[in-house]
């Protein structure tokens, strides 16, 4: 396993500003992952993400296609997609609650998406996966389950977790990969208490809270992750799963999280919808039609200082895959520059004054 370097540069209130090494590479926290789930992201070349530090790919979808034979001859997915930053890589763990699939104590029955043939992953196969992928960072496979569920199966569900950290820990070999345990249990503190601290027991190289963003209101995610922040180590970087929408994540950053992902800007150009600081703008909306103003009055971004609403419109309507280009291209590079400036604001100690210009702007 590969220690992170993990250096905190300023603290304002709970918000952290961090320098993280891994691999020889480096990066500044608060960060925003954009998702490559089968090794690429929706519409979007990495050649333009210039920015971006790091990405993150789905252990589940690459383990079915192009399959470990294929990546092997690359050996790891960095080669294999042209990506020289850093990569984290999830366990599957989100798969077996998306897909229909059976779990057990030893692991989870998947379905094949694309032939219908069914496998079982276990802890070590999700290792064995991620370690041919070699990302720079791998994740413990997880039982997660709907937040929602009763008390006693998401006890069980945090203890099979539990277990299966234990595993992977010691089964996990490759020293040029990092590993990060997740913690669950529902809504419950009781439960996440128990489960950070029994995490907590096997020295990860950061931990992520999961769970999290598939149905709770957003009071109780801050609640949430307040509560479990708070036992978290300060020396680990720590991850809140699946969620990336601007005023979440900055709720979340006061609170003291360092790193998020999701496949938000994308999903959202997609819709025609466009990130303008904490806010949104849908661009099918016909008084768009002809407005001569790009997205984002003030935005240095390619999309930006080249076209206005009314062609990207035009393009949404007529020429969607090129529509779709050009609009997740700007929502990502608006979301780092958020988290950029999110940067600057703590180091500052300005962070409270930026988030209220965001979202009440």
């Amino acid at each position: 396993m590969n220690d992170i370097e993990l250096k905190t540069i300023a603290i304002d209130g709970k918000a952290r500003l961090n320098e993280v090494t891994v691999n020889g590479k480096q990066f500044q926290t608060p960060l925003f992952m954009p998702v490559a789930t089968r090794g690429a992201l929706k519409s979007l070349p990495f050649n333009y993400l210039e920015h971006t530090d790091i990405i993150l790919a789905n252990t589940y979808h690459l383990f079915l296609r192009p399959g470990l034979d294929v990546i092997q001859e690359f050996d790891g997915l960095h080669k294999f997609i042209g990506w020289n930053k850093v990569i984290l890589t999830d366990s599957g763990g989100f798969q077996g609650w998306s897909i229909p699939n059976r779990f057990n104590d030893d692991g989870i029955e998947f379905k094949n998406i694309y032939d219908g043939s069914k496998f079982f992953m276990d802890p070590k196969l999700s290792m064995d996966i991620q370690q041919t992928l070699n990302s720079d960072i791998a994740m413990i496979l997880d039982s997660l389950i709907d937040i929602n569920k009763e008390y006693d199966e998401q006890l069980n569900a945090i203890n099979t977790t539990q277990q299966w950290a234990n595993i992977a820990r010691n089964y996990h070999s490759n020293n040029n990969q990092s590993l990060f345990g997740i913690v669950q249990g529902g809504k419950h503190k009781e439960l996440r208490e128990k489960s950070a601290t029994d995490m907590m027991t096997i020295d990860f190289d950061g931990y992520a809270i999961g769970g999290l963003a598939i149905g709770e209101t957003p009071e109780e995610r801050k609640e949430i992750v307040n509560f479990t922040v708070e036992m978290l180590p300060k020396d680990k970087l720590r991850y809140v799963m699946g969620l990336g929408d601007i005023e979440g994540m900055l709720e979340l950053i006061e609170l003291g999280v360092d790193i998020f992902d999701c496949v938000w800007p994308a999903r959202l150009a997609r819709h025609g919808k466009i990130i303008n600081k904490g806010k949104f703008l849908n661009l099918k909306n016909s008084k768009y039609k002809k407005d001569t103003d790009p997205l984002v009055v003030g935005c240095r971004c390619f999309v930006c200082l080249n076209f206005s609403k009314a062609y990207l419109r035009h393009l949404l309507t007529n020429e969607p895959t090129s529509a779709w280009f050009y609009l997740t291209l700007h929502n990502i590079i608006q979301t780092e520059n958020i988290l950029n400036e999110v940067k600057k604001s703590i180091l500052n100690s300005e962070f409270d004054k930026y988030k209220e210009s965001i979202l009440n702007g």
